[in-house]
């Protein structure tokens, strides 16, 4: 590999590890700094000759400090400033950045490129700079290398009180020169060294953290982590991005993290008073894209034993089949009841059975006669892997909810489903639950070739390390002009095989409790229903605990689960 892409792909681990760590903070070993006026020493150390800040009360530091913000970020803009233009270089320079991230991970980045007519050409300039100011500016390879809201020319001056030249004459001069210009070296690096300083002010520390460690490190730590908890590791939600899924019916994104991420009490799953509810957001009118029904669910037509006792509702097309097929004989047509000619392979246990109740075609929660569709109160993504015995009659949790609860529903829906993949590291969305992954090798190889077959221009140098890369992936020494077709065609995706659908790993782990346990996930779910939609006309006999007893005395609580 060589070593440019090797100073490359350093650069971007440390960039990665700077991000995935907070912020601990480390005094420049350059200089000695007083933090009070008049050689007045706040709870100070002497350590091999430097002076390190013992814990105090942050009362105490912000009135030692006489000018709280400009003393600290003139510390920091004052810091050293190192080029890296070869690999010899980072190779000088990279122990000393590692060194200082280690103790207190965090980097202030940014970077400048060459416009030309308006046109963007890839990085040329990467800037990066540690807590303690210490600037690392790296001249990128062209060959290796491509916001909203307030600028950082803006913040610098209107918190910091530090202006910044941003004049079109230094953002737009060439960052591809032989020799960058001191103004160059200024402009760039402060473009770093303030990202840190602001990143101190916006937490409230208005001083540069000593680089003590022990146990004064571990509090002043964990006391920037509390005041990050919220910032970090937050997925990017672009604007058309929805937190409305769906279960079948016009479906959205299920797969999307809520926002709410409480836990309930007691398994329960009431809604957080704190989650804004989707029917006050005025984005646009809910249910939009959901494709109502066109005829209704609920015909009410019922089916008679042949001894004249009553059996179940059902549709009208499924009374008339029986009919059709001479096993069934019209008893009477308002009510429309059918009367089988066989002894069906069960009866309700009683005459008081959910399905003999008459159901309405409407929401069940506003009572609206309109635009309903059907509603999984039990998601199929969860139903579908249940026993076979759970799988009977399960008509119960399918509900009729109009176009707007409906969307509101799914959107409280996907809370529990963000609850239960965190109790049984079942993830939603992230890369062990994805089936097919991105093979990053093959897509370079791809990429390669494609560059070789239609790029005409490539430099001697550049075409030998695609075609070698290319060369070591087939194990060969000579690429032929099918090889390099077959290279530019190649599928880059590759079977997971560690995959495991969300819904089934979460089953799996109730099953493993047995019956009950299960029936448990099913409840969940209803009672779930329940506490967030508060429906007002569900139909009668509608129960969180339907059909429970009647599964555990015929098979009994040590049935053994057989998932679907």
């Amino acid at each position: 590999m060589p070593r440019q892409t090797v100073v490359t792909v350093t650069v971007a681990t440390l960039l990665g590890i700077a991000v995935g760590g907070l912020v601990l903070w480390k005094v420049s070993r350059r200089r000695k700094e007083k933090v009070c006026g008049g050689g007045n020493q706040v709870g100070a150390l002497r350590r091999s000759g430097d002076e390190e800040l013992t814990e105090v009360e942050e009362k105490e530091l912000h009135s030692c400090v006489s000018s709280p913000i400009i003393s600290w970020v003139e510390q920091i803009l004052g810091a050293e400033i190192v080029i890296v233009s070869q690999a010899e270089e980072w190779d000088r320079v990279e122990p000393l950045l590692k060194k200082e991230l280690q103790r207190w991970p965090v980097l202030g980045i940014d970077c400048e490129w060459v416009s030309v007519e308006g046109k963007a050409s890839p990085v040329s300039l990467l800037q990066m700079a540690s807590s303690s100011g210490f600037c690392i500016l790296v001249r990128l390879p062209r060959k290796d290398l491509l916001c909203n809201g307030l600028s950082l020319k803006s913040l610098a001056e209107n918190i910091l009180n530090c202006p910044l030249d941003k004049s079109l004459r230094l953002r737009c001069s060439n960052w591809e020169a032989e020799e960058l210009t001191q103004d160059q070296v200024t402009y760039a690096a402060k473009d770093a060294q303030v990202s840190m300083a602001l990143f101190l002010h916006l937490l409230g520390f208005f001083f540069i953290p000593a680089a003590s460690g022990g146990e004064n490190a571990v509090v002043a730590w964990a006391k920037v982590l509390g005041k990050c908890q919220g910032l970090m590791d937050v997925p990017f939600r672009g604007r058309s991005s929805s937190s409305l899924g769906d279960d079948g019916n016009g479906e959205v994104d299920s797969q999307q993290k809520p926002r709410n991420r409480k836990s309930a009490t007691n398994g329960q799953s009431p809604v957080n008073q704190q989650v804004k509810d989707p029917r006050k957001q005025k984005r646009k009118p809910l249910g939009v894209g959901y494709s109502a029904r066109k005829s209704p669910l609920y015909d009410n037509c019922f089916l008679h034993a042949p001894d004249g006792q009553p059996l179940c509702t059902c549709d009208r097309k499924k009374a008339q089949w029986y009919l059709d097929k001479g096993i069934g004989e019209l008893v009477s047509t308002d009510p429309f009841v059918v009367k089988l000619q066989f002894e069906p392979s069960g009866r309700p246990e009683s005459q008081v059975d959910y399905y003999l109740t008459v159901k309405e075609n409407l929401c069940v929660v506003c009572g609206k006669r309109e635009s309903y569709i059907r509603k999984n109160i039990v998601p199929h993504e969860y139903r579908r892997h249940f026993p076979i015995q759970m799988k009977d009659h399960n008509s119960h949790d399918v509900l009729l909810l109009c176009t707007s609860c409906h969307a509101i529903s799914n959107y409280y829906d996907n809370h529990l489903k963000q609850r239960l993949a965190e109790e049984f590291g079942a993830p939603i969305g992230c890369e062990e639950g994805v089936r097919l992954l991105e093979d990053p090798l093959r897509r370079q190889v791809r990429s390669g070739a494609r560059a070789l077959l239609n790029a005409d221009s490539l430099p001697d140098t550049r075409r030998e390390e695609l075609l070698q890369g290319i060369k070591d992936f087939f194990n060969t020494e000579t690429i032929t002009s099918e090889m390099l077709q077959e290279a530019a065609g190649l599928e880059t995706r590759i079977c997971n095989e560690s995959y495991m659908p969300h819904g089934l790993k979460v089953v799996q782990c109730f099953a493993k409790g047995g019956l009950r346990s299960l029936m448990e996930l099913e409840r969940r779910w209803r009672q779930h229903f329940l506490d967030t939609m508060q429906p007002k006309h569900l139909p009668k006999r509608w129960s969180v605990n339907h059909n429970h007893g009647k599964l555990i005395r015929k098979y009994g609580e040590d049935l053994w689960i057989e998932l679907s």
